[in-house]
């Protein structure tokens, strides 16, 4: 797929907060212009190809612990159950928008929401978004949603907007198996189609993929700033979608 050609593409983020991320997996069962408007949620939320990472404040000032580990100051996947009424949750939305399954996600929920009043242009604009082909990059894409409002939520979206390609490119990576790594090549900001910020990796490395199959587990990393690091990972047995490798 071109870069250099941005597809235009309503907001469509803000409708994820309205669903539970309990639906089950159907990516694999059924094509993606039948998913539900909460199973392409949960493809964008909670699959192999996107991991939710959720800051905790219990006041203006945000804290991250180890993955799994309880109380305030937890990072985890998904909305904490317990959560404290005074705290506020910023989830940090981690897709692999290259993946096929993702820009389908997307598309699918798109769809739904304008209920087929785009006519025949979006209609041809969600179908190439959702079946181009990524020869050359892997995009990692992040966005920031909250059912939270206050301070804390603003100063994490507007992170992604000040951020560039200089001051991440040293401490963003991908790592695969072995410790390999690859690191940033470009940084996009957010932009007006809703999908987040793009984090641009090559595809190949010496002539060969970067990432295979074989690669077992894709680590995902980095220092946003000294308090905002995303440290997400994939496993790559996972990430099979109608008989191909997709990330």
């Amino acid at each position: 797929m071109n870069l250099s050609k941005p597809v235009l593409l309503p907001g469509i983020l803000g409708l994820l907060l309205a669903f539970s991320l309990n639906a089950p997996a159907q990516w694999d069962k059924k094509p993606y212009t039948q998913w539900s408007e909460r199973e392409a949620t949960k493809v964008l939320c909670d699959s192999p190809w996107a991991k939710t990472q959720v800051y905790t404040a219990p006041n203006t000032s945000f804290q991250t612990g180890i993955s799994g580990s309880s109380g305030v100051g937890a990072t985890r996947s998904g909305r904490p159950p317990d959560r404290p009424v005074d705290a506020l949750h910023v989830n940090f939305r981690v897709r692999f928008l290259s993946a096929k399954p993702i820009r389908q996600a997307a598309s699918r929920l798109i769809e739904i929401n304008k209920k087929g009043t785009g006519g025949e242009e979006l209609a041809e604009v969600l179908k190439n978004f959702a079946s181009g082909e990524f020869l050359e990059y892997i995009i990692v894409a992040v966005d920031v949603d909250s059912e939270d409002a206050g301070q804390n939520v603003q100063e994490a979206k507007s992170l992604l907007h000040r951020s560039g390609t200089a001051n991440l490119k040293n401490n963003t990576y991908l790592e695969v198996k072995g410790g390999k790594k690859v690191f940033l090549q470009e940084f996009q900001t957010p932009k007006p189609d809703g999908l987040g910020a793009r984090f641009i990796f090559p595809r190949l490395v010496d002539g060969k993929p970067f990432i295979t199959p074989e690669s077992e587990e894709i680590h995902f990393f980095s220092e946003l700033s000294g308090s905002y690091r995303l440290d997400r990972r994939y496993k790559t047995k996972d990430m099979m979608y109608e008989g191909k490798f997709e990330y």
